[in-house]
């Protein structure tokens, strides 16, 4: 090999590929079987680097379930987080901590307000 790590999807290595999938298999997804597995650069988890002498490739979930640990040992030792399905499960840099704190306020507020106004309507139903 060329030391490198390659992210193949499991769809290229599903034992149900035939070489013209039915119209419900390709709803499914299933891609029709070929000689050859397709090596888009992208997949290249390494990118552009080489892991000289390449012996192995460990593998761990991560806390995130939308992330997993690769760590590739040889001469060389590699390490990086993988998200397959991208990150769905964590927020994105952009996101607005301050609108959060104030939803979180806001519906402390209504909560404290509703509070308050039943227990003036108990106290008013007893005195009737």
């Amino acid at each position: 090999m060329n030391d490198e790590i390659l992210a193949l999807g499991k769809r290229f290595v599903d034992p149900r590929r035939t070489l013209n999938p039915s119209q419900a298999e390709k709803e499914e997804g299933i891609i029709p079987l070929t000689d050859s597995l397709p090596v888009i650069p992208q997949s290249y988890v390494t990118h552009s680097l080489k892991v000289e002498g390449l012996r192995g490739i460990v593998t761990a979930p991560a806390k995130l379930e939308s992330t997993t640990h690769v760590f590739a040992y040889g001469v060389d030792l590699f390490y990086t987080r993988l998200a397959p399905s991208k990150t769905y499960d964590s927020l994105t840099d952009d996101f607005s901590y301050a609108l959060l704190l104030i939803t979180i306020v806001a519906l402390v507020a209504a909560i404290y307000i509703t509070w308050i106004l039943s227990k003036k309507k108990e106290l008013s139903e007893k005195w009737r």
